[in-house]
């Protein structure tokens, strides 16, 4: 008989799949991978990368207690007396070893201990050269984290189906939350849908949405990025019955070199079926007036009603 010890899992069925559940907001695949067990020292660099800062700070802070009191520990038992002047109980003993090890961790003095032969002062040689190496490191890590571009783009919540020009397009707006310029920003844009094969096999598929810039020298107030739904669109017939049975998807990526860090940076979104709307368009965020330019931000999601556009991609223009 089958063995009912272990995990049930499903055959992966993308039809039967939200899009949300794939993919996030934010366009982070929400894939949890099995694989083979692997050493987990060899992609150590990635792993504290890879940590958000609350679990950073408190991995390191982790780390740095348990070595402390495993070093305290070994004080004990090799005799180490802190302070010279005897300890009533053991347990006050071992709380001086403790606080032996995190002096000696942080290179301060511990000219005041007495050991017992010739172990405790080889501790306290291979604990000041660890803490040397474990202080380099540390600092090194938190260097590059504080180092690293991130961009700061705001992407409307919201998604449109209307015309512009008189053409059918979907459309949504970015803006730069720093208001600083962006050099060779570039965007690309990729409608993503359930499908299967004609030998029934299920499958994600992701096709390229021409826009109509997908390039700015500058960027620095806001971009209103669109698509045009003409016959070579991938987007073109379907309706929301359609998009809903796909679980279709849109997901924005944007390229560029922040200027004032000199780096390259990269942000991305993604848009539900339940994100696009219709017959609306975008107010107004950017101003003109005491000779300057201004953008309103806590704007770059409001809408307001715009001409009748059909449901289906595929209306008339």
């Amino acid at each position: 008989m089958p063995s009912n010890s272990g995990p049930s899992h499903q055959p992966f069925r993308p039809q039967s799949v939200h899009f949300k559940a794939l993919i996030n907001r934010q366009g982070r695949l929400n894939v949890h991978g099995i694989r083979d067990r692997q050493n987990p020292f060899a992609d150590l660099y990635h792993f504290f990368f890879s940590l958000s800062w609350p679990k950073f700070f408190a991995l390191i802070a982790s780390i740095y207690f348990l070595t402390n009191i495993s070093f305290g520990l070994l004080y004990f038992i090799c005799g180490v007396d802190a302070l010279g002047d005897g300890h009533s109980t053991g347990a006050e003993r071992f709380r001086h070893c403790i606080f032996l090890s995190i002096e000696n961790m942080s290179s301060v003095d511990y000219g005041r201990v007495r050991g017992v032969g010739i172990v405790p002062y080889i501790l306290m040689t291979i604990q000041a050269f660890l803490g040397l190496l474990t202080l380099a490191v540390i600092t090194g890590l938190f260097y590059a984290r504080f180092s690293r571009a991130t961009a700061r783009i705001v992407f409307s919540n919201k998604a449109i189906i209307a015309k512009h020009n008189g053409k059918l397009c979907l459309s949504f707006r970015i803006a730069n939350e720093r208001l600083n310029q962006i050099a060779e920003a570039h965007m690309a844009l990729y409608l993503t849908k359930n499908e299967i094969s004609l030998e029934g096999e299920s499958t994600r598929k992701f096709y390229d949405l021409k826009l109509e810039r997908n390039h700015t020298p500058l960027f620095a107030l806001s971009w209103t990025v669109r698509h045009y739904i003409d016959d070579k669109s991938p987007l073109l017939g379907m309706d929301e019955k359609q998009m809903r049975e796909t679980q279709m998807g849109v997901v924005a990526s944007l390229t560029g070199i922040d200027e004032t860090f000199s780096q390259p940076i990269i942000a991305r979104h993604s848009y539900a079926l339940e994100d696009i709307v219709y017959n609306k368009r975008f107010k107004d965020i950017i101003t003109w007036h005491d000779k300057k330019v201004h953008i309103d931000l806590k704007g770059i999601h409001d809408l307001h009603e715009h001409q009748e556009v059909s449901g289906r991609t595929g209306g008339q223009d």
